[in-house]
């Protein structure tokens, strides 16, 4: 592809394109939605009041349908070769809008999506699979079928840190934003323009999404639908970068060392992960399911500390940030063991932090 080509106009384009779109197909979800009567159920766990539509996250998928099929035109775009991907995210987010209004147990859900996930991993060539860690942890090659389980497994779980981000109003799509506009430098060097507009895509999205999350009138909620959707589409930049990194550009323009990419790729996710790890420790303990939903999330804990919506999707995204910064900027001067433990550390004070902030919480409820 010509260097020359104006990619930023087109970036531009596309973004203003999508925000049109998407805003023209929310508004005619919501009118459906209307009509049809798909309202969020309350229960003592939901933070919000009176109507609330969900389900939304189908417009998410609807807009990326039509993406692949007008820029598939373009030299540069390859939406045909990522075809199996598209229709792998297209049917997650019809999952998650059945799950919407029609729960399916934890198990039966990820069930559904394990075999999606191995069916699109054993298929399709253009997603590679986890084969080789490149010397983290001192682990390099470790073959195809444990390279298949493995990438499986960092796809559910990743789905599953990121649909718990969908608790409050604005942090999914705040999330989103940030974290597919931070990789547009590192797609764009590697030429991944594909990627990059799927980035662009749902950046729009969550953009035009924000003004109906937080509206008083025509509320809306992404639900499952986008939260698994743009889970799924985190998981597979995120294998990209990992995948990609003993050829990447961006591991020479910034002289990575390559062992230590899965730290930096996991520290892009960091909250969501220690939410998830932090709520299935506190009902594991408490006897319960790991899976079973309740009100112990990050988000709850600031909200119940008098923090709003939008300050706490803001603060949860900023301190992810912060912390993926952090690893970036160290690095260089650790190998991958000591990256890990310095990772884990930060995640440590975190979790000590939102401990204090919860207790803080309790005692001030009961006095």
């Amino acid at each position: 592809m010509n260097s020359e080509f104006p990619f930023l106009i087109y970036y531009l384009g596309l973004l203003i394109s999508t925000i049109f779109l998407s805003r023209f197909i929310f508004r005619k979800y919501i009118q459906f939605a209307k009509s049809y009567n798909l309202k969020k159920a309350s229960n003592e766990r939901a933070v919000h009041k009176g109507v609330v539509f969900t389900g939304g996250g189908v417009v998410y998928a609807a807009v990326i349908m039509v993406a692949a099929l007008i820029l598939d035109n373009l030299d540069f775009i390859e939406f045909s070769n990522f075809s199996p991907i598209v229709a792998t995210a297209i049917l997650v987010s019809i999952l998650g809008f059945y799950d919407d209004f029609i729960e399916i147990s934890a198990f039966n859900k990820y069930i559904v999506l394990t075999f999606l996930i191995l069916m699109l991993l054993y298929a399709n060539s253009t997603l590679p699979i986890i084969q080789n860690l490149n010397g983290f942890l001192g682990i390099n090659n470790i073959g195809f079928l444990p390279g298949l389980i493995f990438t499986s497994f960092v796809y559910l779980s990743i789905m599953n840190a990121i649909n718990l981000t969908d608790g409050i109003d604005g942090y999914l799509a705040i999330f989103s934003i940030f974290f597919f506009t931070s990789l547009l430098y590192n797609f764009d060097i590697n030429q991944f323009y594909t990627l990059n507009s799927v980035s662009v895509i749902i950046i729009g999205c969550s953009a035009m999404f924000l003004r109906y999350n937080f509206s008083k009138g025509k509320k809306l909620f992404v639900g499952d639908a986008g939260s698994l959707f743009i889970g799924f589409w985190i998981a597979t930049y995120l294998i990209t970068y990992i995948t990609s990194a003993p050829n990447s550009r961006l591991v020479d323009v910034y002289s990575i060392n390559v062992e230590n990419i899965p730290v930096i790729a996991i520290s892009m996710i960091s909250i969501p992960v220690l939410d998830t790890l932090r709520v299935m420790l506190v009902r594991i303990i408490n006897k319960k399911s790991p899976f079973a939903a309740d009100r112990n999330h990050l988000h709850h804990i600031l909200l119940d500390s008098g923090m709003t919506h939008l300050r706490t999707s803001l603060f949860l995204t900023i301190i992810n940030w912060f912390n993926c910064i952090a690893i970036f900027l160290m690095e260089q001067n650790f190998n991958s063991k000591q990256l890990t433990l310095i990772y884990i550390l930060i995640s440590v004070c975190w979790y000590i932090f939102f401990e204090y902030i919860n207790r803080k919480n309790l005692s001030s409820s009961k006095g």
